[in-house]
């Protein structure tokens, strides 16, 4: 039924556990109603197909000139056409809780449908001109497939080298494209949320660049291929072992997302511009243990200035950056004003993001604290969580980054005086 060789194993090993997590995360799409579980999903199943094209074949199934070559000719297996735009709004949707399906988004699937209804043009062909109408039994290739079939087969392969060519082509474009989302997306977390450790999925940014070097590699090897004249189809099973290693770890990405998390997310794609500039003009870490949130150029207009007093008076009042959850939008509901006012406040007259300008706030609490001699009877990690902080990775890299040392060697100098 299946034979077990180098070959046909190894596509197993990524294939079917990406196949069961595929099947998790469909359940729990519909037991959630997430889109971003659907799309990712979706995206498993395309790539389990493509690896099951070969895997199957290597374990004889092309050989058996039975049933199970028909299903091997009749089967779409290469949908990596799609992969693309679910990649894509898989993104979209698992970085904003808000997400929901629009009409224009079946445009990005318009050549898979063309695509499909080709495909199933040939099997109708097949199955209901030929073999039911006509009466005929099929006769190529051993009786296991139709003349339609072969005709596709005999003529280069369904749908072309060029088709094929462009098909891969505009996979790497939105890959690119979703990698463009997600810097825009890590510059969106540093303006809206003080703790953005926690929801920086920065996993699926190192599976993004695995897909985006995983693909190239796949469309070089099949490019070799397709030119060499000594190329056999055993020198195509490395291209299918490289979406086999891909799917292996994206099942396992994809179903660690907690969904518990994501739901405070309203990623819209677009947010870049105010986080772009403010990275070219962001001040050089302090060397002392003085927070850096000095205003710059350019000077920041009177309603700014005066936002920014009531700013520091309420923190000063309500010290809301001890809270590990704060967001911007909850910071501008209690100032009376909205998220855009005060982000541009914020960064006018500090010259900080929001979840800089918030850390350095829980920086120089933590700072108070070792100067009152807390640290004597609480760990380091109790002040820091204490200060707002809702992990030691966190403070680690906010301090550092705020005042140029670590933790330690701030209270060695704290000590010294």
């Amino acid at each position: 039924m299946f034979q077990f060789n180098q070959y046909s194993s190894l596509l197993l090993v990524g294939a079917v556990p990406a196949l069961l997590h595929a099947v998790l995360l469909l359940v729990r799409a519909r037991r959630e109603e997430r889109w971003s579980d659907l799309l990712a999903g979706s995206i498993l199943v395309v790539g389990v197909l493509y690896v099951a094209q070969w895997m199957l074949g290597f374990g004889g199934w092309y050989d058996e000139r039975d049933w199970r070559t028909t299903v091997m000719f009749y089967v779409l297996w290469d949908n990596l056409i799609v992969l693309g735009p679910l990649c894509w709004l898989y993104f979209r949707a698992v970085t904003n809780t808000d997400f929901r399906w629009q009409r224009r988004y079946w445009l990005h699937f318009l050549p898979w449908l063309v695509y499909l209804l080709l495909f199933i043009g040939v099997g109708v062909y097949d199955w209901v001109g030929v073999r039911l109408l006509g009466g005929e039994a099929f006769t190529f290739f051993s009786g296991s497939r139709g003349p339609g079939m072969d005709w596709v087969h005999i003529n280069g392969g369904y749908p072309g080298d060029i088709a094929f060519a462009l098909i891969r082509l505009v996979l790497i474009a939105y890959l690119l494209f979703t990698v463009r989302d997600y810097r825009r997306y890590r510059r969106y977390l540093r303006e809206e949320f003080s703790n953005a450790d926690q929801l920086s999925l920065r996993g699926h940014g190192y599976l993004l660049g695995l897909l985006l070097v995983g693909i190239c590699l796949m469309v070089v090897i099949e490019a070799v291929n397709l030119f060499s004249s000594t190329a056999g189809y055993t020198d195509a099973w490395f291209s299918f072992m490289t979406m086999a290693v891909l799917l292996l770890f994206a099942g396992v990405e994809f179903y660690a997302v907690d969904t518990r998390l994501t739901r405070s997310l309203r990623f819209g794609g677009a947010a870049a511009g105010a986080g772009e500039a403010l990275e070219e003009q962001r001040p050089e870490p302090s060397t002392t243990n003085e927070p850096t949130t000095k205003p710059l150029r350019p000077t920041p207009s009177t309603e700014d200035a005066a936002w920014a007093e009531k700013l520091d008076r309420y923190l000063a009042e309500h010290p809301a950056h001890l809270n590990p959850e704060l967001k911007l939008g909850d910071l501008a509901k209690a100032l009376g004003t909205n998220s855009s006012v005060l982000s541009r406040v914020i960064n006018t007259t500090h010259q900080l993001n929001f979840n800089d300008f918030i850390n350095a706030r829980r920086c120089a609490d933590f700072l108070d604290k070792v100067r009152a001699g807390a640290h004597h009877q609480h760990t380091l990690l109790s002040l820091a969580l204490d200060s707002g902080f809702n992990s030691k990775s966190t403070f680690n890299r906010a301090f550092r980054k705020q005042y140029g040392k670590s933790p330690k060697d701030a209270i060695e100098e704290v000590r010294a005086k």
